[in-house]
Formats: C-alpha cells, sequence, structure tokens
C-alpha cells in the first residue's frame, strides 16, 4: 500500500512559507514600519507646532507724537527636514521668529495696555490696532486686519484713588497693574500664509494720552493652521493614525518583499530547469 505524501508535504511547505513570513514581520517589519510612520507623522506635523514669541523680543518703534507705537515681528523659515526648530530666548533682545516653510499659521494677539491722560479728561478714549504683513517680492507692508479699541484712561486723580495715599507704597505698582491695565486678546484675526517674511502691530490713539504696552505680558502666538486638510485629522485621532498608518506601511513592505521573494524563487526555479535540460 502506498501513501501519496504530496499533498501534505506542500501544504507543510506553504505553512512553513506563511511561519518565516510571520516571523520576518513580527522581528523586522513591523518594527521598521513603526519607525518609518513615526518619522513621517513628524514631518507631516512637527512637534513644534506653536510658537509664542513676546513683544520684548520685537522690534518696537515709538512713533513720538504721532501717538502710534509699532512692534515688528521678523519670521524666519525653516524646512521640514529640520527636526527642531531654533528657539526665541526671553532676553529682551529682538530677535526673528522661527517657523516651518511650507505650513500656514494662525496668530493670537494679546495686549495689555496702559492708558495715561497727558491731562485730566475722558476716562474713555478709542484707539486703532492694526497688523500689517510684509510679504517676500513685496516693498511695502499691506493691512490685513483693523479694528478699534476702547481703552480705561487714568487721570491724576485715579492714580491717587488707586494707591489710597500720596506716597508710593511696595504694592503700589501691582495695583497700577491690576486696576489700571486694559487686557484684549485678537483670536485668530488672520492666518500667516508662507511667504510672509514680517508681521507688524500698529497701536495709535488719537489726543492727550500717553499709550504704554506691556512688552512682558503681551505676546504674539503663532499655531499651525492644520483646517481643512489631512493633519487636521492626524492630530484629532493621532493614536487610530499611528495604528492605521503603521498598517498601511506594513503592508506595503510586505507585498515588496513578498514579490522580492517571489521573484527569487522564480528566477530560481528557472535556473534549476535549465541546468537539469
Amino acid at each position: 500500500m502506498q501513501i501519496n505524501l504530496t499533498l501534505p508535504l506542500k501544504w507543510a511547505q506553504w505553512w512553513a512559507y506563511i511561519l518565516i513570513l510571520m516571523l520576518v514581520n513580527i522581528a523586522f517589519i513591523f518594527p521598521l514600519s513603526a519607525f518609518l510612520f513615526r518619522d513621517f507623522y513628524s514631518r507631516m506635523i512637527p512637534p513644534d507646532t506653536t510658537q509664542t514669541v513676546s513683544f520684548s523680543e520685537s522690534k518696537r518703534e515709538m512713533g513720538g507724537w504721532t501717538g502710534k507705537t509699532t512692534f515688528q515681528f521678523d519670521f524666519k523659515r525653516f524646512s521640514t527636514e529640520d527636526t527642531n526648530l531654533p528657539t526665541v530666548s526671553s532676553n529682551g533682545f529682538a530677535q526673528s521668529v522661527p517657523l516651518r516653510s511650507d505650513i500656514p499659521y494662525n496668530i493670537d494677539v494679546t495686549l495689555n495696555i496702559f492708558c495715561l491722560n497727558k491731562v485730566t479728561d475722558w476716562s474713555i478714549r478709542d484707539a486703532e490696532v492694526s497688523l500689517s504683513v510684509f510679504k517676500s517680492g513685496k516693498s511695502s507692508a499691506s493691512v490685513v486686519f483693523r479694528k478699534t479699541l476702547l481703552l480705561s484712561c487714568a487721570n491724576t486723580r485715579d492714580v491717587h484713588s488707586v494707591s489710597g495715599t500720596r506716597r508710593l507704597t511696595t504694592t503700589f505698582s501691582k495695583q497700577i497693574q491690576d486696576e489700571l491695565v486694559n487686557s484684549y486678546r485678537l483670536e485668530s484675526p488672520f492666518f500667516v500664509e508662507h511667504d510672509a517674511k514680517c508681521l507688524e502691530i500698529s497701536l495709535r490713539c488719537a489726543g492727550n494720552a500717553n499709550l504704554i504696552v506691556d512688552p512682558n505680558s503681551s505676546e504674539l502666538k503663532l499655531s499651525m493652521n492644520f483646517e481643512n486638510s489631512l493633519r487636521n485629522l492626524m492630530i484629532r485621532w493621532k493614536k487610530l493614525t499611528y495604528v492605521v498608518g503603521t498598517i498601511v506601511f506594513d503592508t506595503i513592505i510586505t507585498v515588496f518583499f513578498l514579490l522580492a521573494f517571489g521573484l527569487t524563487f522564480l528566477r530560481a526555479g528557472r535556473v534549476k530547469e535549465s541546468k537539469d535540460k
């Protein structure tokens, strides 16, 4: 009685191939896929998605009799090939703001303003804040946002009423900051495009009043604009993105591995057949 072992041997051979493929996938392909997708994700969405710069690190210009104060922020673009962006040091010196070259940015502006009347006058004044952008290839700036702010201005008698006495105390400066500061936040008035090289924030007040912008607490915040794009979904569903992305990379690499594996065996079989002939 003869037993045909051809079919079981073929099944054993295919199961051996599948087992080898699984071992190769677990040991090499899957870790490589996770590493490659992590690098891909970091290039699509860099870790430095937000930059916060104090007004004290900008170029400041006082308009003198015009009553205009200007803060200028220069942008320096870096490619996504660079792993990390340089940081802006809080040292009071004007510095360029590092941004990615191919990504637009939303901006938020926080303003803390003190208004002091030169003479005893109205306590409420209006001031205008405007944002202008200098773009590459253009010599002049274009105003992209303008808004009127109502400021509570202090007269001399208001300062005395805050201090409680006519002499300066150790808490006088703190009281002035808490009681007389005008705080405003401009949330996403516009977004900075990739060709913007400079942002200028101007504050103008007409009349007999001095405006003082606190440069340490006033700040410019730039965050990458990912609205209506694949990047937005990648941020919102980060864990799911990692799982799906790793599986996709694993599938692609496995397919190429199988093609290379199959072509190698096919070529080896043809060589063997030619030798047998």
